[in-house]
């Protein structure tokens, strides 16, 4: 190679190393706009509370006669609600007593929420079926009230609460007055239809506008 070419070669080097410079420099005049979103989540929220228990057993010529005090039965069985714990325990009940409370579910969320209501009969130590015998009703005024889905009846379809709004309802346990106790077939003792049983109720809550299947599924639910 020449020095001339050399030279050349040098020079066209400096240009286009200007050129990129130059290029560098333009980019400076850019324009970069931007907006700030801000987001924040909602809340799904409900309190449940029971209260104003009373009882209720059968009198001669009539059901379900209520009971005075309340939280006694007839024949010496009580009722207890603990308000701490939100517990209702049902000691000596014999066939027609009954306890009634008031379940009352707040919406206490940001956004409004359908609510579902389940019932659960567990006979921890009784004999077999007894389950069968306690007997739980569930109203929301003088309606009843489906319990397991996620509505409160044909008449009323979906139940929707929106915040601070509250649905009370009225929750009935009691004994089958055609309950009979168990006598053993082999000593012919008489054995306690139920020594020990849970009655679970509890409340659910999903957001408004989704689907009942989406709302059973992020649960672990079942329909």
């Amino acid at each position: 190679m020449s020095k001339k070419t050399a030279v050349i070669s040098a020079g066209l080097i400096a240009l286009l190393c200007a050129a990129l410079i130059i290029g560098s420099t333009f980019a400076l005049f850019a324009v970069n706009r931007s907006s700030e979103i801000a987001v924040t989540t909602g809340s799904v929220d409900i309190s449940a509370e029971l209260s104003n228990l009373s009882t209720a057993s059968l009198s001669p010529g009539a059901d379900n006669m209520p009971n005075d005090p309340a939280g006694t039965f007839a024949t010496g069985g009580t009722a207890a609600l603990d308000g701490e714990t939100g517990k209702i325990t049902l000691t000596n009940v014999i066939p027609g007593d009954s306890a009634t409370f008031t379940l009352t579910v707040t919406n206490t969320g940001n956004n409004a929420a359908k609510v579902r209501v389940d019932v659960a009969k567990t006979v921890d130590e009784g004999a077999e079926n007894a389950a069968d015998e306690l007997l739980v009703t569930v109203k929301n005024g003088d309606a009843d009230f489906a319990t397991g889905v996620w509505t409160c009846g044909a008449d009323n379809g979906a139940l929707v609460l929106n915040p601070e709004e509250t649905l009370v309802l009225t929750v009935t346990v009691a004994l089958d007055k055609d309950a009979t106790q168990p006598v053993n077939d082999i000593t012919g003792a008489v054995e306690q239809l139920i020594s020990s049983a849970t009655v679970k109720i509890t409340v659910y809550a999903g957001q408004a506008n989704a689907s009942d299947g989406d709302l059973d599924g992020a649960l672990g639910l079942r329909a």
